[in-house]
C-alpha cells in the first residue's frame, strides 16, 4: 500500500483548540486584517483557518523527513494537549500526573512560538547567530580544511546543505517549546479554570496566551482562553488566582478580550459576530514581540 502523503497544512492554531468556538454549523468567525487594511470577517470551519502550508517543513532533507517537525513533534504536542483540554472541560477534580501536566505546559509554551511570525523570527535569529564562529572549533576546522573548502566551518556546512540554517532553526523551535526549565516552572504553578458566565464571550487569537510579569516573579500569571466561557489561568501564588476569582466574570472577559484583540498578529476567532465593532476598532493595536525578537533577532 502506498504511504499517505505527509501533511503540508500546518496549524499554528490547532483544530482541536479552535473547535471550542465553533457553533452548531461547525464553523467559527475568523477576523483578519490582510495587509493592514479593513478587518475582514469570514465564517469557516476550524480546519480552514489558523494554518500555513509547510510552516514547519525542513526542505532539502529526504522526503520522509521534510515534515518530521509537524508529524513527530507538533502533532504529538496537540494530541496530548487535546486530551488534557477535555479533562479541563469536564469539571470536577483532576488527577494530574507528571505526563498530563507536562503535556499542557508544553502546549502553553507552543502557543508562544509556533505562529508564522514566530517561526520567521527564530529563523532570522538562527541565521544571525550562525555566522558567529567559535574560535576553538574554527581552529580545528582550519587544521583539516582543504584548499578548495570554504573559509569557515559554518560556510562549509551551508555549502554541503544550503537549507541547513532554516532546518536547524526548526529544531531550535522544538527545543524552545519543550524547554525543561520553563516546563518545570509552569508545572509547579497554581492552576485553575475559570468558568465565566456572562453576556460576553471570550475570543481567542494567534497571540492569545497572556503572560503577566516574568515567570520568576511572585506575581507572575499565565492566562489562555480555552473556550467562549472558560479561561485557564496559572499563577505562582494562590493569592493571585483568588484575586482574579473575586472579579466579576464580565470584567474578566472584557479585559481578556482587549488583550486578545489588540495583541493579535493576523487572526482573531470568535463564536459569533456580536462584537465585530470592537474587534474592527481594536484588532492588532498592540505590539507583541515575536519569538525571534525575544531571542534577539528581527521578526521578519
Amino acid at each position: 500500500m502506498k504511504p499517505a502523503n505527509p501533511p503540508r497544512r500546518h496549524h499554528f492554531a490547532p483544530v482541536f483548540y479552535l473547535r471550542r468556538w465553533a457553533g452548531a454549523d461547525c464553523r467559527l468567525e475568523q477576523f483578519s486584517r490582510p495587509g493592514g487594511a479593513e478587518v475582514k470577517v469570514r465564517r469557516l470551519p476550524p480546519t480552514a483557518t489558523g494554518y500555513a502550508d509547510d510552516l514547519y517543513a525542513m526542505p532539502g532533507l529526504e522526503p520522509h523527513l521534510v515534515q518530521q517537525v509537524e508529524q513527530k513533534f507538533m502533532q504529538q504536542v496537540d494530541d496530548q494537549a487535546a486530551d488534557v483540554l477535555a479533562m479541563l472541560e469536564a469539571g470536577g477534580p483532576i488527577k494530574w500526573t507528571s505526563a498530563t501536566r507536562s503535556a499542557w505546559s508544553r502546549f502553553l509554551q507552543s502557543t508562544r512560538l509556533r505562529t508564522p511570525a514566530d517561526i520567521l523570527g527564530i529563523k532570522a535569529a538562527t541565521e544571525r547567530d550562525w555566522g558567529q564562529t567559535v574560535p576553538e572549533i574554527q581552529a580545528q576546522y582550519d587544521a583539516i580544511r582543504k584548499p578548495d573548502d570554504p573559509a569557515t566551518l559554518e560556510e562549509f556546512f551551508v555549502k554541503r546543505e544550503p537549507r541547513i540554517v532554516e532546518n536547524v532553526a526548526m529544531l531550535i523551535a522544538t527545543k524552545l517549546i519543550d524547554n525543561p526549565k520553563i516546563g518545570e516552572h509552569i508545572n509547579g504553578m497554581q492552576w485553575d479554570v475559570l468558568r465565566l458566565e456572562s453576556n460576553l464571550d471570550l475570543f481567542t487569537s494567534d497571540r492569545s496566551l497572556e503572560q503577566v510579569k516574568g515567570l520568576g516573579d511572585p506575581g507572575a500569571l499565565i492566562a489562555l482562553p480555552i473556550g467562549p466561557r472558560r479561561l485557564f489561568v496559572a499563577a505562582n501564588k494562590r493569592e493571585t488566582l483568588e484575586f482574579i476569582r473575586g472579579m466579576a466574570p464580565r470584567e474578566i472577559v472584557r479585559v481578556r478580550n482587549g488583550y486578545t484583540v489588540r495583541g493579535a498578529a493576523e487572526f482573531v476567532w470568535a463564536r459569533n459576530r456580536s462584537d465585530v465593532k470592537f474587534i474592527r476598532e481594536n484588532m492588532s493595536a498592540a505590539t507583541i514581540k515575536s519569538a525571534g525578537e525575544r531571542l534577539g533577532g528581527p521578526s521578519s
